[in-house]
């Protein structure tokens, strides 16, 4: 009888651990995209811990160019999300683009609250952002490029924030 305790709190442990407290929030979380280039260019790989910047080397998400291209993180539980690092491809600098993070898939996320803009962010190279003094709290965590008609290439998507439990009163 023993054994059968034993897998039961091994189960539950499992379920009731199954997101991250503290480190990168994105390491193992599902994300999507608007569109896919070709096969090298999955939404996954800009979550895969790898950030070698080579789209040739299926390191990198890339997305058709297309107008307001987006990639997005389901965490899947509630964080306040300071700080997001981004890596991109050697060949693909980032410009004109926002992250939004909360709780709401409307446009895509991208209605969601704001945590910052970037201008500019050389090919090859990561950059940490910071979002807002007090960061933003959600599920979603959507990269976009609004208004452009480009391609949005990714090679290392990191959030970091705490575990923030959300409870709707009304």
């Amino acid at each position: 009888m023993l054994p059968r305790y034993l897998l039961v709190f091994a189960c539950l442990w499992g379920s009731a651990n199954s997101h991250p407290a503290v480190g990168n929030l994105a390491g193992t979380i599902r994300a999507t995209q608007s569109s896919l280039a070709d096969f090298l260019g999955d939404a996954s790989n800009a979550v895969d811990g790898n950030d070698i910047s080579d789209v040739s080397r299926g390191s990198c998400s890339r997305t058709k160019v297309e107008m307001s291209p987006w990639w997005r993180l389901d965490f899947h539980y509630h964080y306040r999300v300071y700080q997001v690092s981004i890596t991109t491809s050697k060949d693909k600098a980032l410009e004109g683009a926002e992250i939004h993070i909360g709780d709401h898939l409307k446009n895509n996320g991208t209605s969601n609250e704001l945590c910052v803009k970037i201008d500019s962010l050389p090919a090859g190279q990561t950059r940490v952002f910071n979002c807002k003094p007090l960061g933003v709290h959600g599920v979603f965590l959507t990269i976009s490029v609004p208004g452009k008609n480009t391609c949005l290439t990714l090679c290392e998507v990191k959030a970091f924030g705490p575990h923030e439990p959300h409870f709707d009163i009304e």
